[in-house]
């Protein structure tokens, strides 16, 4: 396990008026398996981005989590308690190196540990394995960018967005793209634009969690955030965030070759000050 500081990385941990204020533009990151800083085009230089997975490596997988446990929930209370409400952002690209697009994807995740020892590749996303996926004691989040439909995972498609609980079962999940509002004469409508998560483009997530109620939005990175949601759903998360977690990134590949990269993140978590 490597540590070392992001500059991109931005980590802003949001309180109540309350609470002290942390902004920090500069992060120590725990490098667990395969992810690393990104290699430039150059194959010398860095290329700035948080990388999960690494060309030369089959079935490469890792981790890339910010260093320092974050309160999830108060020290007080009991494992039923509600958790803090948290949102984040970050901007990523899928790029397949090989043809046809080899899958496997990348996910925002919050885990128990900086412990990468039990995940696995391929569709695991490089978060958990055939072994445990699924059992209630992993106190595991995510929320997957999926681009290989594992059929043995219940995988909607080979482009999705989907929200796990302990499991790579996705709990809800929709195929990738982003909500458009149009004015057709007098009548404001929605309309679904679907993107193609591993076409090596840069798209934009916002996640939102409050009240056991997760909201999942997606974009194009030039693109405005849109007002419309693409994932909207009750998820109770009290049993499964413990009272400090680890969160950042994870990702996989399976035998060809696709780059997972993170370029930008903020989180903020309204945990107050004790």
């Amino acid at each position: 396990m490597q540590i070392q500081k992001l500059c991109f990385l931005a980590l802003f941990l949001a309180h109540t008026t309350l609470a002290v204020n942390l902004s920090l533009n500069t992060s120590n990151i725990a490098f667990l398996g395969d992810a690393e800083l990104g290699p430039a085009s150059d194959g010398v230089s860095r290329s700035g981005a948080l990388s999960m997975t690494r060309d030369e490596n089959p079935f490469s997988h890792g981790q890339g989590l910010w260093s320092t446990p974050v309160p999830f929930k108060p020290s007080s209370n009991t494992s039923s308690s509600p958790p803090y409400p948290f949102e984040t952002s970050f901007v990523f690209s899928i790029a397949p190196r090989t043809e046809p697009a080899p899958g496997h994807g990348l996910a925002f995740i919050v885990v128990p540990s900086l412990d990468n020892s039990n995940a696995g590749p391929a569709g695991f996303l490089g978060i958990l394995n055939k072994t445990n996926n699924g059992d209630p004691k992993n106190h595991v989040f995510a929320v997957e960018f999926d681009v290989f439909k594992d059929k043995h995972l219940g995988d909607i498609n080979d482009n999705h967005v989907g929200v796990d609980v302990n499991s790579l079962t996705s709990v809800v999940a929709e195929k990738a793209g982003y909500w458009v509002q149009i004015v057709i004469g007098k009548t404001k409508m929605w309309r679904f634009k679907e993107v193609k998560l591993s076409n090596g483009e840069r798209y934009k997530a916002w996640i939102e969690y409050r009240d056991s109620n997760i909201t999942v939005t997606l974009a194009p990175e030039p693109v405005k955030k849109p007002r419309k949601p693409l994932i909207v759903a009750h998820l109770d998360l009290s049993e499964v965030f413990l009272e400090n977690m680890y969160t950042g990134f994870a990702g996989a590949m399976g035998r060809g070759v696709e780059r997972h990269d993170i370029w930008s993140w903020n989180f903020q978590n309204s945990a107050k000050n004790t």
